[in-house]
C-alpha cells in the first residue's frame, strides 16, 4: 500500500468542513459534553435531592408506587443511593414528603421540612407540619420524624440555610393544590432551631399570590451582623431582615413571566468574588407568562446587581435562544452557570390523563451553559442535547468529581412507566460538562491541613483560616483556583441554599509530590453559612478529580 492510500479524497473534506462549520453556527461546536447512564432505576422517582456525602446523595419522593418496596409490599419514598456504585439503602419514613423542602443546619444535619396528604392505604401519615431529620455523617443514619415540628402546615414550602446555620422556613398552603388562593396560603416563616416556635406572619406572601409557591430565597452576602435575604415570588422581590422581621428594600418588578410555581423558572445567586467584595447578583431564567399548558415558555431571563440597593434594577436578555419552564440551574465548579431540564410549553403540574391533557410538552433536551465573566450577548453556549426528556419534577446537581447527577421527571399522579407521552423516569444520568473534556490536568487532594483523611468525614476549618492544601498534578505550570460549593436541597427548579464563594489562594509552592496551596476560607457565615461545603481545586478552569469535604465552623 502506498502513501496515496492514506489520501482523503478534497469532496470528503469538503464535506467534513461544511458539517465542522455548519456545528461551529448552532453554537455546539468545540462543547462535547458526556452523557452517561448511571442507573436504569433509580429505586423511586427524584422529586427531591440533596448531595450528602461526597458518593452519596439521598433521593426523596411522594409516597407513590415505587419500584422499590418494603418486606411488607409498602412503597419505599425515600432512599440513600450510592454514586460508586449504585447502591441503594433504604430510608424509613412514617410521613408523605411529597412537595416537601430543606436543607443543612449547622451540626451537618440534614432537615426535610414539610409535606402533604396521609396515604392510609400504605400507612404512610400526613406530613404537612413534619420536620426530618438525618445526619450523613452516621453511615447507618436514619430519619428521626417529628410529625408536629412546625406549628403550621406547609406544602411547597421553600428553606434556606441562614448565617447563624439555623434554617429558614418560608411559605407554602397548607394544603395540596394545583395553584395557591388566599384560603389556604400560608404567608409565614419560622426558624428552626428555635425557642420561639410561632410562625411569623409574611405579608409578601400575600402580595404575591396566586403564584408564590416555592419563593425563591438567597442569602445575602455582607458584614458579619447582617441578617438579609432575598426573597423573590411570581415577579416580585424584597430585601428582608429576618431577626428584625422586616422589609428592608422592595426591589423593581421584574416584567414578563410569572417565575415562581407553577409558572416555574429558576434561581441562582452567582458565584460570590472576593476580589469583588462578594458582590451579590441574582440570575432569574425561564417561567411563563401564563398558567396555561399551551403558552410557550419564557425565553428571558432577569439579572440582578444588590451591591447597591438604591440602585437595583432588573436586566433582562433572551435565556440561550431556547424557550424553557421548569429548568435547573446548577453551579458548576469552574463558577459557570448550567441550565438544563424543562419544557418548552406549558406549566408546572400533573397531566390529566383522563382528559389527555398535559401540562408540559416539547422538553428542552440542550443544556445552555451561562458565564457571568463574559459580556452581555456572548455568556450563553448551547450544549449537545440529552436523549431523556426531563419535564415535572426533573433534578440536577453538581457531585464532587465535577459532573452533574440529573434524575426525575414524573408528571402523572402515579408512577406510571409506558403508555403515556412522558412516563415516570426512573434512569439517572450523569453528565459531563465542557471542562471535563479539556486537554489540561486535573488535581487531586492529598491532604488538607495535614490530614489525609479524605473525605473520610468532613474535615472542621474555621472561617478566616488560611488552610494548607496538598495537591498532585501532572501540569508543571499550573493556574490554580479555588472554590467553596453547597450543592444544596433540589426540588421542582428550586436548588435551596446553593451557593458558590471563590477563595484567594496566598502561596503555591512546589513540592517533591506537587504543590502545597494556601488557601483562605470566607471570613463569614453571610459569605458561606456554617455548614458541610466541598471544596475545588481547579488548574485552568479544569476541576480537581474529586473535592473535598469540609464542615465551616465558627
Amino acid at each position: 500500500m502506498n502513501a496515496s492510500s492514506f489520501l482523503i479524497p478534497t469532496t470528503s473534506i469538503l464535506i467534513i468542513l461544511t458539517v465542522w462549520i455548519l456545528y461551529s453556527l448552532a453554537g455546539i461546536a468545540q462543547l462535547a459534553p458526556d452523557y452517561e447512564i448511571l442507573d436504569t432505576d433509580s429505586g423511586v422517582a427524584a422529586m427531591h435531592i440533596a448531595v450528602t456525602a461526597p458518593n452519596k446523595i439521598i433521593i426523596i419522593d411522594k409516597v407513590q408506587n415505587n419500584t422499590m418496596r418494603f418486606s411488607d409490599g409498602r412503597p419505599v419514598s425515600t432512599l440513600e443511593y450510592d454514586l460508586d456504585n449504585g447502591a441503594r439503602r433504604i430510608l424509613p419514613l412514617m410521613s408523605n414528603t411529597f412537595c416537601s423542602s430543606g436543607g443543612f443546619i449547622a451540626n451537618g444535619t440534614l432537615v426535610s421540612t414539610g409535606g402533604a396528604e396521609a396515604i392510609p392505604n400504605d400507612n404512610y401519615l400526613a406530613g404537612f407540619s413534619s420536620l426530618r431529620f438525618i445526619d450523613p455523617q452516621d453511615d447507618k443514619c436514619q430519619w428521626r420524624e417529628d410529625l408536629n415540628g412546625m406549628m403550621t402546615h406547609r406544602w411547597y414550602p421553600s428553606s434556606i440555610t441562614l448565617s447563624d446555620g439555623r434554617l429558614f422556613i418560608l411559605g407554602g398552603s397548607k394544603f395540596s393544590v394545583g395553584v395557591n388562593n388566599l384560603t389556604i396560603n400560608n404567608p409565614t416563616f419560622e426558624i428552626y432551631p428555635s425557642d420561639d416556635r410561632n410562625p411569623k406572619f409574611f405579608q409578601f406572601l400575600v402580595d404575591t399570590l396566586p403564584f408564590n409557591l416555592f419563593p425563591i430565597i438567597h442569602l445575602m452576602p455582607g458584614p458579619k451582623n447582617q441578617t438579609h435575604l432575598f426573597v423573590f415570588a411570581n415577579k416580585d422581590s424584597i430585601i428582608f431582615d429576618w431577626k428584625a422581621e422586616k422589609i428592608v428594600k422592595k426591589l423593581p418588578r421584574l416584567e414578563g413571566a410569572s417565575r415562581t410555581y407553577p409558572t416555574t423558572g429558576s434561581s441562582v445567586m452567582l458565584p460570590l468574588r472576593p476580589e469583588d467584595d462578594y458582590k451579590p447578583i441574582v440570575l432569574i431564567c425561564g417561567g411563563n407568562k401564563k398558567n396555561n399548558p399551551k403558552s410557550t415558555a419564557a425565553n428571558t431571563c432577569g439579572r440582578i446587581d444588590l451591591s447597591d440597593l438604591d440602585k437595583a434594577n432588573w436586566e433582562i436578555f433572551a435565556f440561550g435562544g431556547l424557550p424553557r419552564a421548569m429548568p435547573n440551574s446548577v453551579i458548576l465548579a469552574d463558577g459557570k452557570v448550567l441550565f438544563l431540564n424543562g419544557v418548552a410549553k406549558g406549566v408546572a403540574g400533573y397531566n390529566s390523563i383522563k382528559h389527555h391533557i398535559l401540562k408540559a410538552d416539547d422538553p428542552v433536551l440542550n443544556p445552555v451553559l451561562y458565564d457571568d465573566q463574559q459580556p452581555n450577548g456572548k455568556r450563553f453556549q448551547k450544549l449537545n442535547p440529552s436523549t431523556i426528556p426531563r419535564v415535572y419534577h426533573s433534578v440536577a446537581t453538581l457531585i464532587p468529581n465535577g459532573k452533574v447527577f440529573i434524575a426525575g421527571s414524573s408528571p402523572q399522579q402515579n408512577l406510571i412507566l409506558s403508555g403515556v407521552k412522558f412516563p415516570t423516569e426512573l434512569r439517572v444520568e450523569l453528565f459531563s460538562p465542557p471542562y471535563l473534556s479539556s486537554n489540561h490536568s486535573r488535581a487531586t487532594i492529598k491532604s488538607v491541613n495535614g490530614s489525609k483523611k479524605i473525605n473520610k468525614g468532613p474535615i472542621e476549618v474555621n472561617y478566616d483560616q488560611c488552610i494548607e492544601v496538598e495537591v498532585t498534578i501532572s501540569d508543571q505550570e499550573p493556574e490554580f483556583t479555588a472554590a467553596l460549593l453547597h450543592y444544596g436541597f433540589v426540588t421542582h427548579s428550586t436548588h435551596m441554599s446553593q451557593r458558590y464563594v471563590s477563595c484567594i489562594i496566598k502561596n503555591v509552592k512546589p513540592n517533591d509530590k506537587g504543590f502545597i496551596l494556601e488557601v483562605v476560607m470566607p471570613p463569614h457565615g453571610n459569605i458561606m453559612p456554617p455548614i458541610p461545603v466541598y471544596l475545588h481545586i481547579n488548574n485552568k478552569g479544569v476541576p480537581c478529580d474529586s473535592a473535598v469535604h469540609l464542615h465551616l465552623k465558627e
